[in-house]
């Protein structure tokens, strides 16, 4: 049952259902700034496209808000302003160049690599995969440096650190849940393909792997020769491919 897709669907249908949806859709991208303020601390070999020069211009929007007006609004009541967040902001700038021309070299020398690529963590643990790191200790180190910001009294470094923290969090968590999704169709398209026949032929869900059509369907096929002809007439190889029975 695809519930997500049919709650979108519904909510698409109504007025405040689609000024909800569009007002997640512009969280998430203000998230996707804060992200690419952060990640080019945290990882390496990024992707042309992920890491784009309109991405990194987004992050430096973000981080640049608590480098000005931000730090100011958030150091009232210090006797100075922060000087870290500035730092960082700099550090967004110079890392951002040095990741580009790692991409430039890699364009250079003819070496192919995904252009949405991520970027690979800097923070290795043995036992633990990219996709975990990416998804809960990336976001832990963020949380734990904001809570060292906090024990410094630096507010602005402290909030930019804690919404880079929650934004790599969401944004990791969607992205891998996309990426299963489209996996999933690709698979259960691959199964559908190898077992066609078999269920045609009204072979047990044991033995089709998982897929199914309904038995008034099957009845429906059967009152409709058009179709079975139409199954028949196909070329010897792609009936074989149709037929293959994959072993469990």
């Amino acid at each position: 049952m695809k519930l997500g897709n049919v709650g979108k669907r519904v909510a698409m249908a109504t007025e405040p259902g689609k000024l909800v949806f569009g007002l997640m859709m512009l969280i998430h991208w203000i998230l996707g700034w804060f992200v690419m303020s952060v990640v080019v601390f945290l990882r390496r070999n990024f992707g042309e496209r992920y890491l784009s020069w309109v991405n990194i211009l987004f992050g430096m929007t973000a981080i640049g808000f608590f480098t000005g007006i931000g730090n100011i609004l958030f150091s009232m009541g210090n006797s100075h302003l922060s000087y870290t967040i500035e730092i960082a902001y700099y550090g967004v700038v110079g890392l951002s160049v040095f990741h580009r021309v790692v991409i430039w070299r890699k364009n250079k020398t003819g070496q192919m690599w995904h252009s949405y690529n991520p970027g690979e963590s800097l923070i290795r643990i043995p036992g633990l995969s990219q996709e975990a790191i990416a998804k809960w200790v990336e976001p832990g180190v963020l949380f734990a440096l904001a809570y060292v910001a906090n024990l410094y009294h630096d507010t602005p470094l402290r909030i930019w650190l804690l919404i880079g923290a929650f934004s790599v969090l969401v944004h990791e968590h969607v992205s891998y849940h996309m990426q299963r999704q489209s996996f999933l169709d690709m698979r259960d398209v691959l199964i559908e393909s190898r077992n066609w026949s078999g269920v045609m032929a009204g072979k047990p869900v044991q033995q089709t792997q998982g897929y199914t059509i309904a038995r008034s369907n099957l009845e429906l096929l059967e009152r409709t020769p058009e179709m079975k002809d139409a199954f028949q007439s196909l070329p010897d190889d792609v009936k074989a491919i149709l037929d293959k029975e994959v072993a469990a």
